[in-house]
């Protein structure tokens, strides 16, 4: 049994994971293979190219992100993006989303001024969490059921360096590193009559501006050259992150290693040695990325706060942004995965063939539920009854707590159990999904049920 990370590729609305065989189309394609003897051709040694790319991975990928789901199509920053309905077969954008939760997403701007986010009150029994990540991979709040049970509340989030007067009313203060800040909720919903009752809870989720809060004059937004990914290096995109907020006071140890690269806050201009050092780093610091995902088995040292990474190794945040970009800290959630019956083949609804597991139930807080995606394409596939997912919310126990979970392709032979899960007619997997997990779990100790034939 792996830990409680697993290499799993899951996706929410807003968040790309990505497996260890990934093709990634912005790698660089003209550089021709170099070996490692060969740096000491060259000015910057291979080395200092590569660590200075796995410094800058996730501020790119994050910067990259941002102008792909925001700036390129005009979307409003410091709003909300809702997705209405759970996801199912009809859902093609995310591979392995949810089938838990209603989600919201965007970015808040915080350059100008503070923003403040307004969350309701919540019902008993429903899960629910507002997460936001800075541009340089740090988690910078987890506010939710988790944590506060039903009450929502108003949470300014504002830039390290603001030093303006906090308005009565506010239930916390959030200070990130970047003034752009990638945010997301989810709440969750059991469908039917319940979706409604969520999506009036999703509606009054809301973020302004503080002038906006206060009735007060706005001021004058920043003005930014946001730089087109596919007409710009890694270089130019993270130095263009860097100069928007404090990231660049908080990393200047690492930022004075990296100088010689061309590593500096809004620097724009590169040598020649640079441009070549800066494909070197990207082919090298991808291979060191593909090489180190496999052997890890905790997000606890790739996911987290700046008081839980600290100023940790970059090579660990870059793997946390290639296996899980925006991913939860194991505090708030683990994931496990199985692709196979306890025979070893791949878990297959074809042939009539039908599968068992009865199993105790993971010790999670808030809520854990089973999800069925086919292995070809990382989608939930269609069934008759719409069914995708089951969970301690859907499922019946047995008398001794114990639950019993059937998975097969008949539907019209299973339909009416609330234990049934349907599977494709072709390879698939599962996706547990803990939320609120015990220590236990998170320290990797909850064993996934095997699934007989």
């Amino acid at each position: 049994m792996i830990g409680p990370f697993h290499l799993v590729r899951v996706s929410f609305f807003g968040v790309r994971l990505r497996s260890v065989a990934d093709t990634r189309a912005d790698e660089p394609r003209t550089v021709a293979a170099l070996d490692e003897s060969e740096g000491d051709r060259v000015a910057i040694s291979d080395g200092l190219a590569r660590d200075a790319y796995l410094y800058g991975y996730s501020i790119d990928e994050a910067y990259k992100f941002l102008y792909e789901t925001t700036i390129e199509p005009g979307i409003a920053l410091n709003e909300f993006q809702l997705l209405r309905d759970l996801a199912d077969d009809s859902y093609t954008a995310h591979p392995t989303i949810n089938n838990d939760t209603l989600h919201l997403q965007g970015w808040f701007d915080v350059g100008a001024e503070p923003v403040v986010v307004t969350i309701p009150d919540f019902d008993e029994g429903r899960y629910w969490i507002l997460h936001t990540m800075d541009l340089g991979h740090y988690t910078n709040a987890m506010i939710g059921s988790r944590t506060r049970g039903t009450r929502g509340g108003r949470f300014l989030f504002a830039a390290r360096s603001w030093q303006g007067t906090v308005p009565d009313g506010m239930d916390a203060v959030v200070r990130s590193e970047s003034d752009l800040v990638k945010v997301m909720g989810r709440i969750m919903t059991i469908g039917g009559d319940d979706l409604e009752i969520a999506r009036h809870l999703q509606d009054e989720w809301r973020i302004e501006p503080l002038s906006a809060f206060l009735g007060a004059p706005s001021p004058a937004a920043p003005t930014r050259d946001y730089p087109d990914p596919a007409s710009t290096n890694w270089l130019r995109r993270v130095n263009f992150a860097l100069a928007a907020g404090s990231m660049a006071q908080a990393d200047a140890t690492w930022l004075a290693d990296y100088a010689e690269v061309g590593l500096a806050p809004g620097r724009t201009d590169f040598t020649p040695e640079q441009l070549d050092a800066a494909e070197r780093g990207q082919r090298l610091g991808m291979a060191h990325i593909r090489a180190l995902a496999p052997q890890q088995t905790s997000a606890a040292r790739l996911l987290g706060t700046r008081a839980d990474l600290q100023d940790g190794p970059r090579d660990l945040f870059a793997i946390g942004t290639f296996l899980g970009q925006w991913g939860l800290p194991p505090v708030e959630s683990v994931y496990m995965k199985v692709e196979t019956g306890a025979d070893g083949r791949p878990i297959n609804g074809s042939a009539g063939q039908t599968y068992h597991a009865r199993f105790q139930p993971p010790a999670a807080s808030e809520f854990w539920s089973f999800t069925v995606y086919g292995s070809d394409d990382r989608l939930m596939a269609h069934n008759a009854i719409n069914r995708h997912s089951r969970g301690d919310r859907t499922l019946t126990p047995d008398a001794d707590g114990y639950y019993t979970l059937l998975l097969s392709a008949d539907v019209d032979a299973h339909a009416d159990d609330p234990n049934f899960l349907p599977i494709p007619d072709k390879d698939a997997y599962l996706i547990l999904r803990m939320y609120g997990p015990s220590q236990a779990v998170q320290d990797g100790q909850y064993t996934m049920p095997a699934f007989e034939t």
